[in-house]
């Protein structure tokens, strides 16, 4: 069973950042590479990146700033910048914020303004994209590092029945659970990248790669995206 990265692993990321010292040279100025992924549901974003870092850190066992994923973990990480409680967790849906809602509940006290959160997450995604050698899956990481030299950004897609077949024989969802969780992911990512930053997340411009995975196989994706990342650091 794949063993998705813990918190811990994040933390250990940040630590050699903080420990690390480049040694002076010609590209000393520059920024490591970094990698976002936005993805569609079921197109296996989640195990690519998996698989991904660990190619990325056993093509450099040595380097001292280990390639680290941020996905799930990645809420946990914009809470623990911002000192915010955990229990916000729960209000950092990958989807549109409902302002109304948001104003509401922020009168009411239960939660930190939804747009504040996002703000965050912009401030945080920023952060860890200038430090380099972190993969970002989500969260409209491809337009917040727009005009970052060292971020590559890639889309992940596939088409509704390979998606499907990943969902029922991957996740073991029914066939009707799958279609249904992924229209609605599919959409609620939808959402957030055009009220968030008014951009249509299907657009092919937006992304540096577009992937098709319905007739590549994890290890050929992984590969590919090692490449590119290996040109970039040249």
């Amino acid at each position: 069973m794949e063993q998705h990265p813990s918190y811990q692993e994040c933390r250990g990321y940040v630590a050699a950042h903080l420990h690390h010292k480049p040694e002076m040279s010609a590209k000393a100025t520059e920024r490591p590479p970094a990698i976002t992924i936005s993805r569609q549901a079921g197109a296996r974003g989640r195990t690519i990146g998996i698989k991904l870092q660990n190619e990325l850190r056993a093509m450099a066992p040595k380097a001292p700033i280990p390639w680290t994923l941020f996905d799930d973990n990645l809420v946990q990480k914009v809470l623990e910048d911002h000192q915010l409680p955990t229990d916000l967790e729960k209000f950092m849906p990958d989807d549109a914020i409902n302002e109304i809602e948001s104003s509401i509940n922020e009168l009411l006290g239960r939660h930190p303004s939804l747009w504040t959160l996002f703000e965050k997450t912009v401030s945080t995604i920023t952060r860890l994209s200038r430090m380099g050698h972190c993969i970002i899956v989500g969260r409209g990481g491809n337009e917040i590092t727009r005009g970052f030299p060292n971020v590559i950004r890639v889309r992940l897609i596939g088409s509704m029945e390979q998606r499907l077949r990943q969902m029922t024989q991957g996740h073991g969802m029914s066939s009707a659970a799958a279609q249904k969780y992924i229209k609605e992911e599919d959409a609620a990512r939808r959402r957030y990248i055009k009220q968030h930053f008014d951009a249509d997340i299907d657009a092919p411009t937006r992304y540096d790669l577009v992937i098709n995975t319905d007739h590549l196989s994890d290890n050929s994706i992984v590969k590919m995206l090692a490449a590119a990342i290996r040109q970039q650091s040249q």
